[in-house]
């Protein structure tokens, strides 16, 4: 009766185990480890054997089998618990770029008090492309001076690819205009190495912010710090006179739109590696990328002023001052503010005179208008 017993209760062990590996691994995004399977397979063996053989004392390696099993399935757990209480925490993800598609009904997309001075014609509209934080922007500028377009024409016209993509694009000549912070060391020797020269025209100025969770109660930090954070040199939280825990500061993809302005305030200190995370990669199967933000109490994140406020709701996160200087129109606006950096629209300085309008527009009243409905502070 023992036998059958511990027979059935490894048999389904062995299911039990298997079924939460391979459910995880298809539906979580996480690559839950096979080693407790493995595990209840040997212990299955070794029991089969145990009471297969004859032997005249079978306690000491009945409790041992049985001892396995019990830390296997109790490690195996408690690494399911911490992965899923991970996930729960709030995500740093981008909003949504379809509140803002210019020409839907529900718009988000900043208005014109008015009616707008330059009005394009169908045959000539400049291809626009951007960084994300940076859509709602340019997406008002098509509100107000292209025709009405169905979604098919504005999704190709009025692009989001993100500010490194957009760059390729702009480089291969796939679009006239994109929005984006100043370029990476990167792109700028691609558009050397190209024989192409990037056109930068500041259109407006923007906060690069730090944040940390609502609970942390850290409110400045000053820029000596945040690069002693950012290159491991200050890994404690109580180093800078926040409580005993270690910062978890995380980075963005290489040559995404932030990360190019967090090395430039690096200058010549290098940057740590960044958090890095496990993702389902499709039918690649497990790849390994940098780690979105998540809100953990002792986390540290970055990100644009604008975008920083759509990102985790419900005043979960808090932007810090850095040098003691708020993140905020008027310390933007008299440049007080340390991290205060140039939004441009960038083009190969070949335009042709449809462009040339459009950005001669975006530099007059009515574009400013616009910058400063959308959030941001005009040039």
């Amino acid at each position: 009766m023992l036998k059958q017993f511990l027979f059935l209760l490894g048999f389904l062990a062995l299911g039990f185990a298997a079924f939460i590996a391979v459910m995880g691994f298809a539906f979580s995004g996480y690559d839950y480890p096979f080693f407790l399977p493995a595990v209840v397979v040997f212990v299955y063996i070794w029991l089969w054997i145990l009471f297969s053989l004859p032997q005249r004392n079978k306690k000491k390696e009945l409790y041992s089998a049985l001892a396995i099993l019990a830390v296997s399935l109790l490690g195996y757990g408690g690494y399911i618990v911490k992965v899923e209480y991970e996930r729960s925490i709030p995500t740093v993800t981008e909003f949504s770029t379809h509140n803002y598609s210019p020409f839907s009904e529900d718009s988000k997309a900043a208005t014109l008090d008015g009616a707008s001075t330059l009005q394009l014609s169908r045959d000539s509209l400049p291809r626009l492309d951007g960084s994300t934080a940076l859509y709602p922007m340019y997406a008002a500028f098509a509100k107000a001076t292209y025709p009405k377009l169905d979604i098919a024409d504005s999704m190709e016209l009025i692009a989001v690819s993100k500010t490194g993509q957009a760059y390729e694009r702009l480089l291969a000549g796939e679009v006239d205009i994109i929005f984006a912070p100043a370029p990476s060391k990167f792109h700028l020797h691609k558009a050397e190495q190209s024989g192409l020269k990037l056109n930068l025209i500041p259109i407006a100025k923007e906060a690069f912010v730090f944040f940390v969770n609502s609970e942390n109660p850290i409110e400045n930090l000053t820029v000596e710090q945040i690069k002693q954070i950012y290159s491991g040199h200050i890994t404690n939280w109580r180093q800078v006179g926040g409580k005993s825990e270690a910062i978890r500061a995380f980075q963005r993809p290489e040559n995404s739109g932030s990360q190019t302005v967090l090395q430039r305030i690096m200058a010549d200190t290098p940057l740590m590696d960044p958090v890095r995370e496990d993702v389902n990669g499709g039918m690649s199967g497990i790849i390994n990328q940098v780690a979105h933000y998540r809100n953990f109490d002792n986390a540290l994140g970055f990100s644009f002023l604008l975008y920083s406020t759509e990102m985790v709701k419900n005043n979960q996160i808090k932007l810090l001052s850095i040098n003691g200087i708020l993140p905020n129109q008027t310390n933007i606006r008299n440049k007080s503010y340390p991290f205060t950096h140039d939004i441009y629209a960038v083009t190969l300085g070949n335009e042709n005179q449809t462009t040339l309008q459009l950005i001669d527009w975006i530099k007059s009243s009515q574009g400013k208008e616009l910058i400063s409905k959308t959030g941001y502070v005009p040039e």
